[in-house]
């Protein structure tokens, strides 16, 4: 976690966290928004994203269960943000990085695993395959250990030390809390602390991709929302937490990337995209002054250059998006039985 006011830093892992929150003053005014929207930036830890808060976590958990030698090689699948986050803790600790990547990862992700010295295997079918395949490896390298970001508990237990923490400190009384759903560490780690404080009213939203909605008991299909959509139930989420379920288009993630950027001056990619539209099309159907909606925002418009965010040929902006107050909300009440939602979509 990031240390106030140090000025000079021992290493890059000391620079994660402390982001900052910021209130979304001119999408509510120009929109016609009442509710309070705030955004925590997450993009601003040092290699772009929100994984770098348990990049360093996951490794050093791998390091005390199997205890590295000079010819470790730490392993991880991923669909680019998680797996840059290892490789930089990895290349610092001088161990060698494997990240088993789909084939449809945005080339920034893949030219930055490269930069950071990572071997990346390819996979054809999405990250389930790339999960099997980082464990096939895994166990047939005697020195591979894998970090396992979508079942390592850890993962929630940093966000519960640092993000948690660093939201209440900066935000009271939070009404929604909107964040997108990849493994599950963040809305898991965040909601049940939100959850837990006294006297907390905090209603959890997840948001998850419309061609891939598992916690909406929806069939999975390919979509073009990298971070979010995985296609299963993470062992790691918990979705007694979740109060409601947004499902987002993958049009709708980036034109309202593109109005956080016209508006706010704010550059986020896809999946930021898709919580922006869950956050104000919520905050639209509440239009209370008085409540508070606050929106993960875990990446950067930098990552997604090669995706259609920055392709001028897609549909316009007045073609897709409103821009009155009357905003369509489609949110599904979560039910909180394990029971009622399917367990693995293959």
């Amino acid at each position: 976690m990031r240390m106030k006011n140090k000025g000079v830093y021992s290493s890059i892992t000391e620079v994660v966290g402390n982001t900052p929150i910021v209130r979304l003053k001119k999408i509510e005014e120009q929109y016609n928004i009442k509710t309070q929207l705030y955004a925590k930036l997450e993009y601003l830890n040092p290699f772009g994203s929100v994984k770098d808060r348990i990049a360093e976590a996951l490794v050093e958990d791998a390091w005390k269960k199997n205890k590295y030698r000079k010819d470790t090689v730490i392993v991880e699948a991923s669909s680019g943000n998680t797996g840059i986050s290892i490789a930089s803790v990895a290349a610092r600790k001088g161990l060698k990085c494997v990240i088993v990547i789909p084939e449809n990862t945005s080339e920034e992700n893949k030219r930055m695993l490269e930069l950071l010295g990572a071997r990346m295997i390819f996979v054809s079918k999405g990250i389930q395959e790339a999960i099997r395949k980082a464990k096939e490896f895994t166990g047939l390298i005697k020195s591979a250990v894998m970090t396992r970001q979508f079942e390592n508990k850890v993962n929630i237990r940093i966000h519960k030390k640092t993000t948690a923490k660093e939201i209440i400190k900066s935000l009271k009384d939070i009404d929604y809390f909107v964040s997108g759903v990849g493994t599950g560490g963040t809305i898991t780690g965040v909601g049940e602390v939100l959850k837990k404080k006294k006297n907390s009213n905090t209603l959890i939203v997840a948001v998850e991709p419309w061609k891939a909605s598992v916690l909406s008991g929806k069939q999975v299909n390919p979509h073009g929302i990298q971070g979010i959509g995985v296609g299963f139930l993470p062992a790691i989420l918990n979705i007694k937490i979740i109060d409601y379920v947004f499902r987002a288009k993958d049009y709708e993630a980036i034109e309202y990337a593109r109005i956080m950027a016209i508006t706010e001056g704010i550059a986020v990619g896809l999946s930021s995209g898709a919580a922006i539209c869950a956050g104000m099309k919520l905050g639209a159907d509440i239009n209370d002054a008085s409540k508070k909606v606050l929106i993960m925002v875990p990446s950067s418009a930098e990552r997604d250059m090669s995706t259609e965010l920055f392709d001028n040929n897609s549909q316009s902006l007045d073609n897709l998006v409103k821009t009155d107050s009357k905003l369509e909300i489609t949110m599904d009440k979560q039910l909180n039985e394990q029971q009622d939602l399917p367990m693995q979509i293959s």
